[in-house]
């Protein structure tokens, strides 16, 4: 995800560029119109040459705005398995097999907080907790417990 974040701020810079580079160009044309005779085609050309800066602007400050979102975004999240490229993309609440979603679980693919689709299953914690149990990964437990009292 990291990668198509950045692939996609790249894009919208080049974007700007281009943009910015359209709006140059319409500038020089506005010079040379505004240096000819004061007719009703030279408005015409002129309103059409402002029109076409400002909605080029307007776009470039979309653009900008995007990029800083996606900016902040990587930054915030960019020690979280959200941006991990090397992990596969799971839709939990597609998988109805609760053995499969125990399994994605427990080897971290997915992450077991408020949003996992078995949170508040006192069941799935117990299945958890046994395999930690077995995997003498005591501390996981305690904390499976923990969660599990409070939902009791």
């Amino acid at each position: 995800m990291r990668e198509l974040i950045q692939k996609t701020i790249d894009v919208l810079k080049l974007k700007v560029k281009k943009n910015l580079k359209v709006i140059h160009e319409n500038q020089k044309q506005i010079k040379q119109i505004l240096a000819s005779p004061n007719t009703g085609e030279r408005a015409i050309e002129y309103e059409k040459c402002y029109s076409v800066n400002k909605k080029l602007l307007q776009e470039n400050n979309d653009y900008i705005n995007v990029q800083l979102t996606l900016i902040n975004f990587l930054d915030k999240y960019k020690d979280t398995a959200v941006l991990d490229d090397s992990l596969p993309v799971v839709d939990i609440y597609s998988i109805t097999d609760e053995i499969e979603v125990l399994d994605l679980t427990i080897k971290g693919i997915i992450v077991f907080d408020e949003n996992h689709p078995k949170y508040n299953d006192p069941e799935f914690i117990d299945k958890m907790i046994s395999h930690f149990e077995t995997t003498e990964e005591y501390e996981k437990c305690q904390k499976l417990i923990k969660l599990k009292s409070k939902l009791v």
